[in-house]
């Protein structure tokens, strides 16, 4: 059964209380639209039937991002795979998933420790939490990244003045369409600070070290740690009777966040996903798709690794890389990687080439 906390108790727990709290850095927003980007002004998902009893529930692109859900339907009860980024947006998953059950969330599983995958947990109250046991540790650890107890802290020390710049820009905006999306944006931000002030994070209560095997009343779950990637964490679901993976943000359907990766073990990852038996991918951000998509996305991490290498090893500034790397993989992947207003190949692509070069090539 999962415990509250306040984050001050989790905090205490951690020995990080007296951390300091640090304004954030753009690299660190793994999923920050722009400010004038056209996105919803509600907490919606649109709950897809993938399969006899699973379903996937697709999060319309926010300002403050939300994550999908997967929803498995089991004889006893209901396994949520994430749980968004804030509580309510967890009501408004819960709210799809009563259309097509009154049993209640037995389990909820976290496949990483990224603020917008765990936050919403606490409203599951009474279910079991289950995450890798490095998403256990990374929690907790300051220094994992955009995510657990102190990024919660983080996110509140640095919201007023994303909130004043807002303000800002709503009374210099004279376009009517954008001044209105920019009150949208405004109004997710205040709502989502006060959110995060009352708080009370669930924590895993069940942990995974490589793999496991759910033999819930009627459904097969199967639990992965395959290797690093999108974190050092990340928990693959694997539905074998299914054939249907959910993948968190190790797979998703724009450009990937890379801050907090692994880009070298990531492909050697995607490798061993690749040999599990399936059809249908769950993603973390976008819509559901084939096993196909998991060719695309592992040949994006390849041939940009390979690419910043090679052209680092010739010599080549980080500001020449941005601009050539960016220009050589474009055709092969700009179309595919741009598909919604969030996470774009042009707005991300000099990010993940200065990661890359500085966890494979300034490493050393």
């Amino acid at each position: 059964m999962a415990t509250l906390f306040t984050r001050r108790q989790v905090l205490t727990q951690a020995a990080v209380a007296a951390m300091a709290v640090h304004t954030l850095d753009p690299h660190e927003l793994c999923c920050a639209p722009s400010a004038f980007a056209q996105t919803a002004d509600k907490d919606l998902f649109e709950l897809k039937k993938v399969g006899d009893g699973v379903y996937a529930a697709i999060a319309a692109t926010r300002y403050k991002v939300n994550s999908n859900a997967a929803v498995i339907l089991t004889d006893d009860g209901v396994v949520v795979v994430d749980s968004h980024s804030k509580p309510s947006a967890a009501r408004a998953a819960y709210k799809e998933i009563q259309a097509v059950t009154n049993k209640p969330v037995r389990k909820i599983i976290n496949t990483h420790f990224h603020w917008d995958h765990w936050q919403g947990n606490e409203v599951y109250s009474g279910a079991e939490v289950i995450t890798s046991e490095q998403t256990k540790l990374n929690l907790t650890d300051p220094n994992a990244g955009v995510g657990g107890i102190p990024h919660v802290e983080r996110q509140i020390a640095a919201l007023p003045k994303e909130i004043d710049d807002l303000k800002a820009q709503v009374q210099k905006e004279t376009d009517p369409a954008k001044k209105r999306n920019l009150e949208s944006n405004l109004q997710q931000a205040e709502t989502y600070l006060q959110e995060l002030k009352s708080l009370k994070p669930a924590l895993p209560t069940r942990t995974v070290t490589t793999t496991a095997t759910l033999n819930e009343r009627g459904r097969e779950i199967q639990l992965h740690v395959l290797g690093r990637g999108h974190t050092n964490g990340d928990l693959y679901i694997h539905l074998p009777k299914e054939k249907i993976v959910i993948t968190g943000d190790a797979v998703v359907d724009w450009m990937p966040f890379i801050g907090n990766g692994y880009p070298e073990d990531w492909v050697r990852t995607m490798d061993a996903l690749a040999k599990l038996d399936f059809d249908h991918m769950i993603l973390g951000h976008g819509d559901v798709v084939t096993k196909a998509h998991l060719t695309f996305f592992r040949g994006y991490l390849a041939d940009l690794v390979d690419a910043v290498k090679k052209g680092a090893a010739a010599g080549a500034s980080l500001d020449d890389l941005k601009r050539d790397v960016a220009n050589h993989l474009a055709p092969k992947y700009e179309a595919g990687m741009s598909k919604y207003p969030v996470g774009r190949y042009r707005d991300r692509v000099a990010v993940n080439i200065e990661d890359v070069y500085n966890k494979t090539v300034k490493k050393g």
